[in-house]
């Protein structure tokens, strides 16, 4: 394993000296008005819905909440009677009222979502959940103003897999996307990296330790049992799932070789999609499942390429820079996520599959594991700030980085759930 990093990173040196261009989008964010109102014995409920939903939209920078005291009419009177001319006046884009009623037991919040501008009604729907997963249903009515509003599907009920080090023992966490609800899933790994999660949401691949010898595992996380699918000699890391579920593509060692392997779950057999005696890594599948990108350095530096899963000659992705590794396909197929470096700092960057309109978000020490939201429109990836590794979020279109997890804490390799 040293070896193989020694090798892999022997090209920083010779690095060009430069500054990052970091990519800034021209959006303006929609100008949300939320009146969320409830039953006075749900006042709790209420004004946790009004918290999570403002949170959701306006940490996604697509949407800024209006501050109330701009209302021009009083909450009774907005709910049973929306006069457009009174929001537009405080420059109202969306405006989202949500009545929050408790009916046989269950909470049901009745959702109304509107343009001003446009005078039209943009949704009208009720969703129902319990009172102890109170979080979850404001997750889902933020999903909806954000969809009726944009016309992307949300991404506020999705979850996230990180790992933190504690002594010389990693754990598996999950929380939602928000950086709440955190839970320790798998306890005391001897090493943990690159986790992943199956499509259907039940698994996770992952590369740990047993003593000193990698394996590659899935991990339920329902049962929390383990199995072993890759415990070769030499290196066994990076895996993916395919799109469908049924393969994960890995990094082998190949007698003195390092090339990217494919397992079939159904089979459990193996086959190698990459040959020869460049190190070849960190694979990751196009959605339609006809393509995997990968880290080579057969050009002589860290680069990605991009190869057909069919066969043929693998094709650079990454032509600015001189390092660029650690590739995620982004869920709508249009852009390869990446880290480059540049004078001797790292940053989270996108580039188009042919290897144009390259795009540099955020910058930052030690910046590693990109991970995409489930629409497309939101990344995660770790950085070291004060010697501590955090987990950062920044729009795919260009905004401004936030951490999702506290300071307190050791947090690195975070995965998004694909739904």
């Amino acid at each position: 394993m040293f070896a193989f990093l020694i090798l892999f990173f022997a090209s920083l040196g010779s690095a060009v000296a430069a500054d990052f261009d970091v990519y800034q989008s021209d959006y303006r964010p929609l100008q949300v008005a939320l009146l969320i109102e409830g039953e006075p014995d749900a006042s709790d409920h209420t004004r946790l819905l009004r918290k999570v939903v403002s949170n959701d939209l306006t940490s996604s920078q697509s949407f800024k909440a209006i501050d109330p005291m701009a209302f021009l009419v009083s909450p009774g009177v907005a709910l049973t009677s929306v006069d457009y001319g009174d929001w537009r006046l405080i420059g109202t884009d969306i405006l989202a009222i949500c009545s929050l009623h408790t009916v046989n037991g269950l909470l049901q919040a009745e959702l109304r979502v509107y343009d001003p501008f446009r005078g039209k009604q943009l949704l009208s729907l009720t969703l129902e959940g319990s009172a102890t997963d109170m979080r979850r249903l404001s997750h889902r009515v933020a999903d909806q103003i954000y969809q009726a509003a944009l016309g992307i599907q949300g991404y506020f009920t999705s979850h996230v897999l990180y790992v933190t080090k504690h002594g010389d023992l990693s754990d598996l966490v999950y929380m939602d996307q928000d950086g709440a609800n955190n839970q320790v899933v798998g306890k005391n790994f001897t090493l943990l990296l690159s986790p992943d999660w199956s499509p259907d949401g039940n698994e996770v691949a992952l590369n740990t330790y047993v003593g000193n010898h990698p394996r590659l595992e899935f991990f339920n996380l329902r049962t929390g049992s383990r199995k072993a699918f890759g415990e070769f000699k030499g290196l066994n890391s990076t895996p993916e799932f395919s799109p469908d579920g049924r393969f994960v593509a890995a990094t082998l060692s190949d007698k003195d070789d390092i090339n990217i392997h494919i397992y079939d779950i159904q089979k459990g057999t193996w086959r190698s999609f990459t040959h020869g005696h460049a190190i070849d890594t960190t694979p990751t599948w196009s959605p339609d499942g006809k393509w995997i990108a990968f880290v080579s350095n057969r050009s002589g530096q860290p680069q990605v390429y991009r190869k057909p899963l069919s066969g043929g000659v693998a094709q650079r992705v990454s032509v600015t820079g001189s390092y660029n590794t650690s590739p995620a396909w982004s869920p709508a197929g249009d852009r390869i996520a990446m880290i480059s470096l540049k004078n001797w700092s790292f940053a989270v960057a996108t580039v188009k599959p042919d290897g144009s309109d390259v795009r540099y978000l955020a910058t930052g020490q030690r910046i590693e594991s990109p991970s995409w939201s489930g629409n497309g429109q939101m990344l995660l990836y770790s950085a070291e700030e004060h010697g501590v590794r955090r987990i950062y979020r920044v729009p795919s279109w260009g905004g401004t980085p936030e951490a999702v997890t506290s300071s307190g804490i050791d947090a690195s390799d975070p995965a998004w759930s694909r739904r």
